[in-house]
């Protein structure tokens, strides 16, 4: 099931990909960075406590006349063990879909998800680390400054691993150049 999601979302990436040049020239390419904090639910929140999180990104965004964009983010999180538990670590890598709501000039709501590659580690002597496949969904704002942009949004990462999934919320602040 989950190789017919990453398959579908390839297939809906390479349509975007193929829009016309009108559609392509009013796109823009952004490189962006960003923080903040990272909130474990359900198993993960039983054995972590909150944390931070660094991003990396990649967006193009959407036009006037198609208002998706996408984006690939690079996200390392890590979560503070409980009752002297080990802290746990997560990479990721996802490739997300972002719809901007048409008409916003200085401050741009938006929706994201995707799907993605999950690493998670325990900070301990010995721990394996485990890769799996996980999605995301969050809501979002775009603010626009003078040649560069900042944004804030939440998103929820379910990542399927054995034997229990692992969820996450990151509430993140960054920047756009």
């Amino acid at each position: 099931m989950m190789k017919r999601m990453v398959v579908s979302s390839a297939f809906v990436l390479a349509a975007i990909g193929a829009l016309s040049d009108n559609a392509q020239a009013q796109r823009r390419t952004s490189v962006g960075f960003a923080g903040g904090a990272t909130f474990p639910v359900g198993d993960l929140g039983d054995a972590t406590s909150t944390g931070f999180h660094i991003l990396g990104t990649l967006a193009v965004s959407g036009s006037a006349s198609l208002p998706i964009g996408f984006r690939v983010d690079g996200m390392y999180n890590n979560l503070s063990g409980k009752s002297s538990g080990p802290d746990v670590n997560v990479w990721t890598i996802n490739g997300n879909l972002v719809y901007a709501f048409p008409g916003g000039t200085s401050v741009t709501p938006y929706i994201i998800g995707g799907a993605g590659w999950y690493n998670i580690k325990a900070d301990e002597s010995g721990a394996e680390s485990s890769n799996d496949i996980g999605v995301n969904v969050g809501v979002g704002a775009r603010f626009a400054l003078s040649g560069l942009s900042t944004f804030a949004e939440i998103r929820f990462h379910n990542v399927f691993s054995d034997p229990n999934s692992a969820q996450m919320i990151p509430l993140t602040f960054g920047i756009l150049f």
